[in-house]
């Protein structure tokens, strides 16, 4: 796709001339070829203009190379939820960097998120401020808030992609409310060892003792309930592997949200905590269910995890 003549880009003041737009789904992505590395890049358009500076992604990528690395976008979560799920990936799948996408928290400053990485396990979090829309708004039947246009965490999972992770060794995206489960080795091992440098995974919900009304952790969920719905998917990838032409989604990846899903590993996954939330479109209520049951697996591993007595929160 050619954009129109009246929009024009110039490198280090300069128009340029050929540039491609590549369209997806909830972003589109400009194309400008340039023999040498431009320091700024310039847009005008209607009379207005702006100038904002190139970035380097040998730079950028420096920190994560090599790394196990997840990559989660944010909001108004609090502190203690944040620190858990550092810790947790980092004692059980050996994590190793943080990507953090702030999507303009009012609770706190980006500082404590990177304190409270930091107490997770993480020596130096990159932790980023993205205070933008998250997407179209609407509303079921409920009434319940539905982001059905999520476009703003769709562009960051990608600018993180070629900017940021593109060396890592691999790369979870998931929430701060899911944690990941493997039978026999970590995730990021799991990862590695596919033909395809990918990982499908499914989720599923945990629940908290019941009688609790407050001060949920990702420790307490350890019950389950029947016949519960798997939400939808997340997954893990190796930018450098098969498939690192491909774009990420949320919950997939863009190759097979035309192409169909590649086969989900049956002894992975994810455990979706109900209680630690702060999204507008979800809540739990500790009165609504009662017949929940203790789900072992999930108790035996959280049994194993050193959870702190004196977190960020």
């Amino acid at each position: 796709m050619t954009l129109s003549a009246k929009v024009s880009f110039l490198l280090d003041g300069k128009r340029v001339r050929n540039t491609r737009l590549k369209p997806h789904e909830f972003y589109d992505a400009l194309i400008i070829r340039s023999s040498d590395r431009p320091q700024t890049l310039g847009f005008e358009w209607g009379g207005a203009s702006v100038e904002s500076a190139v970035n380097s992604v040998q730079k950028d990528s420096t920190p994560n190379t090599g790394k196990n690395v997840a990559v989660t976008l944010s909001r108004d979560n609090d502190l203690t939820w944040i620190e858990d799920f550092a810790r947790y990936h980092c004692q059980v799948h050996g994590l190793e960097q943080i990507l953090f996408f702030d999507n303009a928290s009012s609770r706190y400053g980006l500082g404590d998120i990177r304190e409270a990485l930091r107490q997770g396990g993480i020596n130096n979090p990159i932790v980023l401020s993205a205070p933008f829309r998250y997407g179209v708004v609407s509303q079921d039947r409920k009434g319940k808030a539905r982001f059905n246009t999520i476009f703003l965490q769709t562009a960051l999972l990608n600018i993180a992609r070629l900017r940021f992770l593109s060396l890592a060794r691999a790369v979870l995206q998931c929430d701060i409310d899911e944690l990941v489960w493997c039978q026999n080795e970590s995730i990021f091992d799991l990862t590695q060892k596919r033909p395809t440098g990918f990982v499908r995974l499914d989720v599923g919900w945990r629940y908290p003792d019941a009688g609790r009304t407050e001060g949920f952790r990702h420790s307490d969920h350890v019950r389950k309930l029947r016949g519960d719905e798997l939400c939808r998917a997340k997954y893990c990838i190796a930018p450098s592997g098969p498939l690192w032409f491909t774009s990420w989604h949320v919950h997939t990846i863009g190759l097979l949200r035309s192409h169909g899903s590649l086969i989900t590993p049956k002894d992975s996954g994810i455990w979706h905590c109900k209680a630690i939330t702060s999204s507008a479109w979800r809540n739990y209520d500790a009165s609504a269910l009662s017949n929940y049951e203790l789900a072992p697996k999930t108790k035996a591993a959280f049994n194993g995890v050193d959870w702190s007595k004196n977190p960020a929160g």
